[in-house]
């Protein structure tokens, strides 16, 4: 390896937004429209493309939607501007807080009062048809559980039994050891079951999932993820962006010489050894020397790829499903609580999974951001934005009479409803991880691949940006070969 390779792999691999110094080799000879296309402007796409910028390359993104940001998607619209996707920025997101820093965004710690998002024992709860505080749950007719089990609150059952075991993992990266293939077969369900989870535990645990179902759920995944944000929390406090994680990508994407080019609706790539040419819905042709998508699976594998790819690659592509989440935010009209006597926010088996209470200051009785995971997520697909938020307010009321008449719904979003993302996250169906998640970094001609799905290490914003330095590190590695 050059001097130079190291240092440019040095700089990039330790989180540096910019690398104005480095010289470059030249690119292709003949004329191009950019050095490299980036397919795609969240967080993934933005930071890959101020890096590249940053080493001096002359660079495009194209956007299919009307606004950048991806799943980092600040509502200014709805009271207490809500967070539709990414929140936090943990105190290891070393890539994410360099940007934050060279772009002068402003954060501030993270809220951890009962009812937030990330401290679910200040909830009241709704289980079996009867609504309670969190402590008459163990002494509860609702509570079905059996009696080794009853004193475990709804909330701890997933923790309790995910960590009923040791957890193999003593490292960030084991997750994609071979070693460890007997846990990416397992489903949660049949992880949990060997544990000695009831077929009343089964059933809430199946309540508030990201993957459709424990079936559907990948024990390896689940375990890689649990174990980041464990060691995540060993190392400092979280912070939010001020105001909103929309403003960090709004920074990122003005911060590029070339205004990214929004509705641009990639519909076919063509990527050779030394050039890409990107076909969008609009008409218009796009040349690089090279590009990196970062456009979500289940678009992409709509996209017409004109390569030989190999078979298990483009399956990879089709098959890997993306969890699904509804989002629905209701303006509190009256603080209502204080008619039941229970706190504002809520854990159920209703309708309403999850109901988190915050106090934006432009609230005078705060907001309640409710979250629809998994299978209940499924059960709404297709429906309009308005009917589902008359049904989160009639199902609060039913299960929380004192709410009647005391909120509204304000905004409704859909993950899978969104053409652009079609999902939330990634989420590896039971198997997935053995045979397909290093595909997911295998480069096509000179196309290369970011984005969360293909991070190794990190989970959450940061995975996105790392999996985008890995991109970036692997297409100038080439070009020095080259």
């Amino acid at each position: 390896m050059s001097d130079t390779r190291f240092s440019r792999r040095h700089l990039l691999q330790a989180g540096a937004a910019t690398l104005g110094s480095l010289a470059l080799p030249a690119l292709a000879a003949e004329p191009a429209d950019a050095d490299v296309l980036i397919l795609g402007a969240g967080i993934s796409g933005l930071h890959a493309a101020r890096m590249l910028q940053g080493a001096g390359m002359k660079v495009r993104v194209l956007e299919a939607s009307g606004r950048v940001g991806g799943r980092c998607w600040t509502v200014r619209t709805a009271p207490g501007r809500p967070e539709m996707g990414a929140l936090q920025i943990g105190p290891t997101y070393g890539r994410v807080r360099a940007n934050v820093a060279e772009l002068g965004v402003a954060l501030k710690p993270e809220a951890s009062g009962a009812g937030s998002q990330t401290n679910q024992s200040g909830m009241a709860l709704y289980v079996n048809g009867q609504l309670m505080a969190t402590k008459d749950w163990a002494t509860s007719p609702a509570n079905q559980l059996p009696e080794n089990e009853r004193k475990l609150l709804p909330t701890q059952l997933f923790l309790h039994y995910l960590t009923s075991v040791k957890s193999p993992l003593a490292d960030l990266s084991d997750w994609l050891k071979p070693e460890f293939a007997d846990f990416d077969k397992l489903s949660l369900r049949q992880f949990f079951t060997r544990q000695g989870a009831s077929p009343e535990a089964l059933r809430l645990l199946d309540l508030h999932l990201t993957a459709r179902n424990l079936d559907e759920a990948n024990t390896l995944d689940t375990m890689r993820k649990f174990f980041f944000y464990g060691w995540e929390a060993r190392n400092g406090a979280t912070h939010l962006v001020r105001d909103g994680m929309s403003t960090l990508t709004d920074a990122m994407a003005a911060s590029l010489a070339q205004p990214v080019r929004l509705n641009s609706i990639v519909k076919r790539i063509e990527p050779g050894a030394k050039r890409v040419t990107v076909s969008c819905a609009d008409g218009s042709r796009h040349s690089a020397r090279a590009c990196i998508s970062t456009i979500p699976l289940p678009v992409f594998k709509d996209i017409d790829v004109a390569a030989s790819v190999p078979a298990l690659q483009r399956e990879a592509w089709a098959r890997i499903p993306y969890g699904q989440v509804v989002i629905v935010t209701l303006r509190v009209l009256k603080p209502f609580w204080e008619q039941d006597g229970l706190p504002p926010s809520l854990w159920s088996d209703g309708l309403v999974e999850r109901a988190f209470f915050s106090k934006p200051e432009s609230e005078p009785h705060g907001t309640l951001a409710v979250f629809i995971n998994g299978q209940g997520a499924v059960k709404l697909q297709g429906l309009a934005p308005a009917a589902i938020g008359a049904m989160v307010v009639r199902d609060l009321a039913r299960m929380r009479p004192a709410s009647a008449g005391a909120v509204e719904a304000v905004h409704v979003h859909d993950w899978a409803a969104q053409p652009f993302q079609r999902g939330h996250l990634l989420s590896f169906a039971p198997g997935d991880i053995g045979k397909y998640a290093k595909l997911l970094t295998q480069p096509v001609g000179a196309m290369y691949f970011a984005g969360e799905h293909c991070a190794h290490l990190y989970a959450g914003l940061e995975s996105a940006c790392e999996a985008a330095e890995n991109a970036v590190v692997r297409l100038l590695d080439d070009i020095d070969k080259a």
